[in-house]
């Protein structure tokens, strides 16, 4: 039983499935794609993930591959690039822009309406020698081997076994939109502005259009930015360049959506007996590293490796947790430390930004952003490092 269809939920079902095994999505929501999700740029492991459950065609034709990563200041210049193309050459491993809606009506597709069932809230779970027994808010019961809590970031499975402590907001507000047009925007370019306390990102979704979201300092709840308008939002950013400019003049304001971001500090236990968590109720993580849904895949296809493999549910479990805890604690870690970095303020922290980028996150933002792939050797034989060319502005 996997509680919560999100990107990790579903992805876990189709993984455990093609690895010959039965498993069954709950899911709160009442209809598919109901609910607004932005836009991924899925990395090397989410990537490599999609191939494992058969999907990585239909969804490079749902979005648009990126074969360069730019980090600039807010006028344009340039602190460090990444070019993948060596990567992209030896590996047929791209990153890979889509929106989140495609994405999961994508999983859904494979999934089938059999295995997914809506209008499902767990309430209760009970656990003995032999499997696991879910209760639902309407009465109905469900039983299995193993019980997966793919729930989100207030993870009713988490509840159940560590308790439920409020997340941690990290004091930035944040924006995304898709414009209808390019506004001048590379193709194949993710390219993310650095301002004071501010950021601004961008890139294709293969359709002609563009997604970009925005971040600045800001508490928790929309009644307390000034930025929740569109007047608002275009006229902070007026003066970071034509790109940004054009990309919110091209973007409907009733489709600009704001949100908080949060993250929970790393468990060093997920799981106990047949249960065990999935990505954000595991390890929820900030944006800024862009891992969230490209790890959520990944621990999906990691556990039905393990259950395939090992050939017992609670070794596998468990197996399953030691393997992904110590790729998703440093990856939890660094998002956090990298947006408290991008949130300086002050006269001199978009020069103390820019120091870093140039030092520091030339040299260690790219690793980490193949560390999920470099891990799992069974996603693919990935040679990481050696095949990347990082210049420095």
């Amino acid at each position: 039983m996997i509680i919560g269809g999100g990107i990790g939920g579903a992805g876990a079902a189709i993984a455990l499935r093609n690895n010959g095994f039965d498993a069954t999505v709950y899911e709160a929501r009442s209809a598919r794609g109901t609910q607004y999700g932005g836009c991924y740029v899925l990395w090397y492991a989410g990537v490599m993930s999609l191939a494992r459950l058969g999907l990585l065609d239909k969804a490079i034709a749902l979005g648009h591959r990126v074969d360069r990563f730019e980090m600039c200041g807010e006028h344009g210049s340039t602190h460090y690039s990444v070019d993948m193309a060596a990567r992209i050459a030896a590996n047929d491993v791209t990153p890979l822009a889509i929106r989140r809606a495609d994405l999961l009506n994508l999983l859904y597709g494979e999934l089938g309406a059999d295995a997914l069932h809506l209008n499902s809230t767990m309430a209760t779970m009970s656990q003995d020698g032999s499997g696991v027994t879910a209760t639902f808010t309407d009465g109905r019961t469900a039983r299995g081997t193993v019980l997966i809590g793919a729930d989100g970031l207030q993870s009713r499975v988490r509840a159940h076994l560590h308790g439920l402590t409020p997340p941690r907001h990290p004091g930035y507000a944040h924006w995304s939109g898709i414009s209808e047009t390019d506004g001048g925007a590379p193709a194949g370019v993710f390219r993310i502005l650095h301002g004071r306390a501010a950021r601004f990102a961008f890139f294709h979704l293969g359709d002609g259009r563009v997604c970009w979201w925005a971040v600045r300092n800001g508490p928790a709840g929309r009644g307390s930015d000034h930025l929740g308008v569109y007047a608002g939002l275009t006229r902070f950013f007026r003066d970071w360049g034509p790109i940004v400019t054009g990309l919110l003049a091209a973007t409907k304001p009733s489709s600009i959506h704001r949100r908080d971001t949060f993250d929970r500090s790393p468990l060093m236990r997920w799981g106990s007996g047949r249960v065990t968590l999935l990505g954000d109720a595991a390890h929820a993580m900030t944006f800024d590293l862009g891992q969230g849904a490209g790890t959520s895949l990944t621990d999906g296809v990691v556990f039905a490796d393990q259950w395939a493999r090992r050939g017992a549910p609670i070794a596998a479990l468990r197996g399953y947790e030691r393997a992904r805890r110590k790729v998703t604690l440093p990856l939890v870690l660094a998002s956090r430390q990298i947006g408290a970095a991008t949130a300086w303020g002050g006269p001199f922290g978009p020069q103390a930004n820019a120091l870093i980028l140039r030092t520091l996150g030339a040299k260690v933002t790219p690793p980490l952003l193949a560390l999920d792939a470099r891990s799992h050797a069974t996603l693919h034989p990935f040679a990481m490092g050696e095949t990347e060319s990082i210049s420095v502005g």
